[in-house]
């Protein structure tokens, strides 16, 4: 005697089965039926995104900045030694 398929997995499968078009317009129609708006959390989302991408460049700007800040500064104390294993005063060379 052969035994039965459950049902839920075949809900589950037929599920999986659909397009991604199909599953898209049955997540919106869902949301819009709960009053939530798809289009302004896709916004949201997308200036989440630019801000991330703006931070990020902002703190790399800085970084490099003060990388060659230190770079030059430390040239510049490599210039005043007159001779080597002179004393170097860093704190004076800064202003």
């Amino acid at each position: 005697m052969a035994s039965r398929r459950s049902t839920q997995t075949d809900g589950n499968a037929s599920i999986a089965n659909i397009s991604r078009t199909r599953r898209a317009q049955l997540v919106a129609e869902f949301e819009g039926e709960l009053g939530i708006d798809y289009k302004a959390r896709a916004a949201a989302a997308e200036a989440e995104r630019r801000w991330i991408a703006r931070k990020t460049f902002i703190v790399w700007t800085i970084a490099l900045l003060f990388f060659a800040i230190a770079c030059q500064k430390l040239w510049l104390m490599g210039q005043d030694v007159d001779r080597p294993f002179s004393a170097i005063n860093p704190i004076e060379s800064w202003f």
